[in-house]
């Protein structure tokens, strides 16, 4: 059964590591100097790639610098984040400062308080970003839809985009159509457009002067952008998920800290025996609800039915976490002999915590997956208690 647990946490990472161990690195600086032929999962202060890396490249730092090739996905959360090296699929980055300038062969998922695609950079995919200024000098070969407090074009899209933000600055081409949402709308004399163009503004008019090519404008009053919405479209959205990470990185910390050796014996227990815990772990999750019903049905039950309903979804809201932190443990006694310590092993965690996030968003096998990888986790942990079994007296 050990082989189903190695497919299911595979799923969870979407992807695929070759024979050999992940490269996992974490520390004050981390630096990849030499060619590595299957995933990296770096977290660090500080993280530089230059070398090749044939695989998903998952990193988080402060600073993050990614200068040469990357064969298949990037992920990255950090301060500031330069990606300059090609990369061979999508790229979904978070960062106070993103600065992408070379060739992303899939699609770009962004959000930061300052994003820049540079003029040498091709993004042969869609483009999604948000934040609080957003500037496309490059060539876009997919949609591009963003939501940001500034949003400026000044390179070329090759298809449709769709933008709703606070400011709009649009200096550049537009082959498709376009959807265009601000306060303020500024076509500068560069820009171009294809095909058709419908916006709305606080102004109700398009001033299109300056412009060598007479738009066609539509007048739009649907597209309307309330105050309220443009709050969530600028720094709002960056500061809930950074939030939310750094409370996520916290309750790794302390549960890591608190159920170390639970946790070293769940992961080796989903390994072992994955269907029997898959099981037991479904079991908890669908009879633990039923036994809190029937507490409440008591009036002597109430005050126990409260307290194991909070516990019960304290469980369900910190799953993936637990999952992530079941995941780090497996790596560390399968890979590594144990040698981990827990800062490495929530560094680890942490990195995985994301990766699994990004798998809910797929529609149907993503939340399908994380059912399974709950469920087993669940039963796992549940396979490791010590369930103390009290002698009965003997009365006689």
């Amino acid at each position: 059964m050990k082989y189903l647990f190695l497919m299911m946490t595979g799923l969870a990472s979407m992807s695929w590591t070759p024979a050999g161990t992940p490269y996992m690195r974490s520390g004050d600086k981390v630096i990849v100097d030499a060619v590595v032929e299957h995933d990296v999962y770096l977290a660090a202060g500080m993280v530089l790639v230059q070398a090749p890396v044939h695989g998903d490249l998952v990193a988080a730092g402060g600073t993050a610098i990614v200068q040469d090739t990357v064969t298949q996905d990037v992920l990255i959360a950090g301060g500031d984040v330069t990606v300059s090296g090609f990369v061979g699929d999508d790229v979904r980055c978070a960062a106070g400062t993103v600065m992408l300038s070379g060739t992303i062969a899939g699609d770009l998922i962004v959000t930061g308080g300052r994003v820049v695609v540079a003029k040498s950079a091709v993004i042969l995919g869609n483009v999604i970003s948000s934040g609080g200024k957003v500037t496309i000098d490059g060539t876009v070969h997919g949609d591009i839809d963003d939501a940001s407090g500034t949003f400026t074009l000044n390179g070329t899209a090759e298809r449709n985009v769709t933008c709703k933000g606070g400011r709009i600055v649009a200096n550049g081409t537009v082959k498709g159509n376009a959807v265009l949402a601000a306060e303020t709308i500024t076509i500068g004399p560069a820009a171009t457009f294809g095909q058709e163009v419908r916006y709305w503004n606080r102004a109700g008019t398009l001033v299109t002067g300056t412009s060598r090519q007479a738009v066609r404008a539509t007048y739009d009053p649907a597209l309307e952008v309330n105050e309220a919405h443009l709050q969530y479209l600028g720094f709002a959205s960056l500061i809930v998920a950074l939030w939310y990470l750094a409370t996520a990185l916290v309750m790794m910390v302390v549960i890591q800290y608190l159920f170390s050796r639970t946790l070293l014996g769940a992961a080796t227990t989903a390994r072992t025996v994955s269907l029997k815990s898959m099981g037991v772990g479904f079991l908890f999750l669908l009879g633990a609800p039923v036994g809190i019903v029937l507490l409440f049905v008591t009036v002597i039950g109430i005050p126990l039915g409260i307290l194991a309903a909070l516990a019960y979804v304290t469980l369900v809201v910190l799953a993936t976490i637990i999952v992530a932190l079941l995941i780090a443990n497996w790596i560390n006694n399968t890979f590594y002999e144990s040698a981990w310590g827990n800062t490495r092993i929530v560094a680890a965690a942490f990195l995985i915590f994301v990766v699994l996030k990004f798998v809910t968003f797929t529609p149907v096998v993503g939340p399908m997956v994380m059912l399974l990888l709950v469920a087993m986790a669940f039963g796992a942990i549940l396979l490791n208690v010590k369930w103390s079994r009290r002698k009965a007296l003997d009365l006689t």
